[in-house]
């Protein structure tokens, strides 16, 4: 799915740009283009920054406990 109109980037672009080490909405930007135009997407990119984020928290967390 679409979720930056202005720069055509969808989703999983961003989803794939996260893993890869984007930390920031800025870095999201400078691989992909997403949130350089209206913003409107800033929130979901940032959405998926935070949810990676836990994701590896939470794996670290439990590797600690085992």
């Amino acid at each position: 799915m679409i979720v930056c109109i202005c720069a055509n980037v969808s989703d999983r672009t961003i989803s794939e740009a996260v893993r890869s080490g984007c930390g920031s909405v800025d870095d999201i930007t400078m691989k992909t283009g997403a949130c350089s135009g209206c913003g409107q997407c800033r929130m979901h990119c940032q959405s998926e920054i935070d949810a990676h984020n836990t994701l590896i928290q939470v794996s670290e967390m439990s590797q600690q406990t085992v």
